[in-house]
């Protein structure tokens, strides 16, 4: 092993990515759960609208912000001089080895909260085009996975600067040329 990077887990950036989901399903899930009892019971109330409309409102950022937080507890990005290995995930585990040799472009991107917090993430990518089979890109946002089958997205790290380069020297590394062969 050369080196290994963990992600930073900062709770109140993922309680306000998450916020437009949150408006969105409080009012669907108060209309359309509160329409659909209120059919059932035979009301003119609102009880039934504010009742499911609260349950998504604080409902789904527990679900983001707890399902992200024990991601991240697991997840470890594991660099050797050929290759990155990580695992991550709580809900569903997802696994993943990258060769250096077939990453095409390393990038480094610090969002705007991200720079708040001295964080950035750096995407390895590969040739591959798509997403895996079953895969739960959708509920990134929620904190549930992060694998495709284009490359790799090492999120949330310290000082992203500098392991930058660390990674794109290896990468660097393992694609150059070997001398004596065409």
């Amino acid at each position: 092993m050369t080196f290994s990077l963990k992600p930073v887990f900062i709770g109140w950036i993922t309680l306000l990515t998450q916020l437009p989901l949150q408006l969105f399903f409080t009012v669907w899930c108060g209309g359309f759960f509160g329409g659909v009892s209120k059919a059932f019971i035979r009301t003119d109330s609102t009880v039934p609208f504010w009742l499911f409309g609260g349950l998504a409102f604080f409902g789904i950022p527990l679900v983001s912000y707890f399902g992200k937080k024990l991601s991240y507890s697991r997840t470890e990005y594991v660099f050797y001089p050929d290759r990155l290995e990580f695992e991550e995930g709580f809900f569903s585990i997802n696994k993943k080895v990258i060769k250096f040799k077939d990453v095409k472009e390393v990038s480094l991107r610090k969002g705007i909260f991200q720079r708040q917090c001295g964080l950035g993430t750096i995407y390895l990518a590969t040739q591959a085009i798509g997403s895996l089979p079953g895969s739960n890109a959708g509920f990134g946002t929620l904190g549930f996975g992060n694998i495709s089958a284009s490359g790799v997205s090492v999120r949330d790290i310290e000082n992203p600067d500098p392991e930058f380069e660390k990674i794109r020297r290896l990468v660097d590394t393992n694609n150059s040329p070997v001398p004596g062969i065409t």
